[in-house]
């Protein structure tokens, strides 16, 4: 009886200790089990009290006393450790691509962050299992980071008041604005992080009225319809713009894009765009082969050419053998272009013509190729009997490649310095196309890089590594009588003679 009592008031003592660690206050529950524990304690004393005489009641009451001493002060030392490594800790991601590290680029976000941010997560009971983990990255590369996960079903006066209507909703607030997003991932929060944090407006100016593609084309596969959405999405307001019906190009517009015009540009409208061009303005070009639409004239000004050919590569299909390629498979980017510094997709580039920059003094020392072809590659000349005929002969008069088929940089100098960027297709971002590879990161860094934010440069998801580990029969049989066998057998065996050593006492 005694023993039990002594064992019982000990565990309630300890059972106390631990759930005022895990809840950090004193709880009724703490302050309820270390009473009853001390109650029995003293209650063992009294009821053996003749015990004290003797001694040896005396010696077990120090030996008890020292044991809830001792658990005290281990618990006491988890508690500050605990404290400590919740204020001051730091994480060590050993995983061989970084799959739990926030990219450079958020962690330059994260840094222009003047005051705190309140992210909020609605996702139900059961979903969006990885979002506190990478929230939790945020706050660790930003105390200015405050996140809480909210189930919509659980909390709907909540989910009401934000007027959340879909799962996965991620909301956003800092500086008295508020922004959502549905991408539960790091390339969705850190580009709402950016969109937050912009202090101006930005006006996606698109040219109409040459036969252009349409920006409403959902369906075709030549339409436009998911560039416009990407764009959309980047929070910026994209209006069409017949050139024209105005006398030069509005002072709103941020960029201006040309993309698959067919007609030709009438003489104002080249005047309209190279004014806008010396004046510091900044325009993306999409021009295809076999169109002459003058817009070639805005862009010699800078050392930007244009072919009149077709860029061909050979291609090896399974069971076919080798065969013509129109679409060009890209993999070699500019490092001196902050387009493509880092980038490392794989881009197809459909019907294209090659776009060079010739070297003019100090008109276009900053405008580089940012993508080319591979060295199978050539420029065919030849477009009627390609064409018309089907036919494509590699000539010597044909240049080989890599070939450059995009083109990007700065002119001018100061607060006057354009920018402007050259794709030798319109098909990289038709709706056939720019979901596929990596056109849509290398179309969509092209745009932020030429309205100045650099920071909404995509940041490409990592691929969790498949790595496995192979055990021979050997190590697998050692590793079981190790965990299974041996090491259950000396903790057993280390209580017997635990327990009879105390026994003697």
């Amino acid at each position: 009886m005694k023993t039990i009592l002594w064992i019982a008031g000990v565990l309630f003592i300890i059972g106390g200790g631990f759930i005022r660690l895990v809840v950090s206050s004193w709880d009724v529950g703490a302050i309820l089990l270390i009473s009853i524990g001390l109650l029995l304690l003293i209650f063992r004393v009294v009821l053996y009290r003749h015990e004290l005489k003797d001694g040896s009641g005396f010696r077990h009451i120090m030996y008890g006393f020292n044991l809830i001493v001792l658990v005290i002060v281990v618990l006491g030392l988890i508690g500050v450790l605990n404290y400590v490594s919740t204020e001051y800790y730091h994480r060590w991601d050993l995983t061989s691509n970084k799959q739990f590290t926030l990219s450079k680029e958020t962690d330059e976000v994260l840094g222009r962050l003047k005051h705190r941010i309140t992210i909020t997560a609605f996702f139900q009971e059961g979903t969006g299992s990885s979002i506190r983990d990478l929230l939790a990255e945020y706050a660790y590369v930003s105390k200015k980071v405050h996140s809480v996960v909210i189930d919509p079903d659980k909390e709907p006066t909540i989910a009401k008041s934000f007027g959340i209507t879909t799962n996965g909703t991620i909301v956003l607030q800092y500086g008295g604005k508020t922004i959502k997003t549905e991408q539960a991932n790091e390339n969705g929060i850190t580009n709402a992080l950016v969109k937050i944090m912009r202090k101006r407006r930005i006006q996606i100016c698109y040219l109409t009225g040459n036969g252009e593609r349409d920006l409403t084309d959902a369906a075709g596969v030549d339409g436009y319809k998911d560039f416009q959405q990407a764009l959309v999405d980047q929070d910026y307001s994209v209006e069409p713009l017949l050139l024209p019906s105005v006398a030069s190009v509005p002072s709103s517009c941020t960029l201006v894009i040309e993309a698959g015009a067919v007609k030709t540009f009438l003489p104002r409208e080249i005047n309209a765009l190279k004014t806008y061009v010396d004046a510091g303005g900044y325009l993306l070009v999409m021009i295809d082969p076999r169109t002459q639409t003058g817009i070639t004239q805005v862009l010699a000004p800078f050392g930007i050419q244009v072919g009149n050919n077709v860029v061909l590569d050979q291609v090896v299909r399974l069971f076919q053998g080798p065969g013509l390629g129109v679409e060009p498979i890209v993999r070699d980017y500019s490092k001196e272009s902050k387009i493509t510094k880092d980038f490392k997709g794989t881009t197809i580039f459909p019907l294209v013509r090659t776009v060079e920059v010739a070297k003019i003094p100090g008109r276009n020392r900053d405008i580089v190729p940012i993508a080319m072809t591979s060295k199978t590659s050539w420029a065919d000349t030849d477009l009627k009997g390609l064409y018309d005929k089907g036919i494509a002969t590699f000539r010597a008069s044909d240049a080989r490649g890599p070939l450059s088929v995009a083109v990007a940089g700065k002119t001018g100098s100061g607060g006057k310095a354009a920018r402007i960027a050259v794709f030798g297709t319109s098909k990289i971002a038709a709706n056939k196309y720019f979901n596929a590879l990596s056109n849509k990161d290398l179309v969509m860094n092209t745009v932020s890089w030429l309205v100045k934010e650099e920071n909404l440069i995509t940041i490409r998801p990592k691929q969790v590594a498949n790595q496995q580990m192979f055990l021979t029969k050997r190590q697998g049989n050692m590793i079981f009588y190790l965990t299974v066998v041996l090491i259950p057998l000396l903790l057993f065996f280390g209580g017997i003679l635990a327990y009879l050593r105390m026994k003697k006492l």
